[in-house]
Parts: structure tokens; C-alpha cells; sequence
């Protein structure tokens, strides 16, 4: 029976360690709900289309920073750009690019 409890508790402990970045701490209180719901409306009215819903997005990790559910940071160092222009492309312009022809990257030709 000694052997049994040696091999069920075992004498060190695990000490994990929480990533440098990355770690998304759940927004238990629902600090910053309504703008996680904002931005996910966005995403679906714009059908997936994340270049869309920027604003959202950057006002809802604002909102994570200034609670402290996340490190603040630069908004330029989680990919917002000081410019708010968006790039669009026209159908014409779309039509002669690679991708509207069935583009596969790595098989370039």
C-alpha cells in the first residue's frame, strides 16, 4: 500500500508558467461584453470579413487593456495601422488578379 500512495501523490509539484503573449484572460465580469458583441455583429453582417470591422475590433481590445484583462499595448503592435484607410478593390481590379483566376500559393507559374 506504500507504493500505491507514493505513485498517486507525486513529491513535486507542477508549477506552470502563463505565456509572455498571448494569455487572454476570460472577461469573467463581463467588463467589455458589449463590445465583444458589437464586433462579432459586425463580423457576421460583413460575412467573415475582418478588414470590415477594425474599429470594432480595436475598440474592443481597448476596452480588454483599459480593464486589465489584457497588457496594454500599442495598437500598432496588435496590427492597427495610425491610417484608418481601408483597401478596397474594385470588381474590375479583383477580376485581374491571380486569386480571381484560381491562385494556389507555392505553385507559381
Amino acid at each position: 500500500l506504500e507504493w500505491w500512495r507514493r505513485m498517486s501523490s507525486p513529491s513535486r509539484s507542477l508549477n506552470p508558467t502563463p505565456p509572455l503573449k498571448g494569455s487572454f484572460p476570460l472577461d469573467h465580469f463581463g467588463e467589455c461584453k458589449n463590445f465583444r458583441i458589437d464586433y462579432l455583429k459586425c463580423l457576421k453582417q460583413k460575412e467573415g470579413a475582418h478588414a470590415e470591422c477594425i474599429d470594432q475590433s480595436q475598440r474592443y481590445l481597448q476596452c480588454r487593456m483599459d480593464k486589465g484583462l489584457m497588457e496594454k499595448e500599442e495598437m500598432t503592435k496588435l496590427g492597427f495601422s495610425k491610417s484608418r484607410q481601408k483597401r478596397k478593390v474594385s470588381a474590375s481590379t479583383y477580376s485581374q488578379t491571380k486569386e480571381s483566376k484560381g491562385f494556389v500559393a507555392g505553385l507559381n507559374k
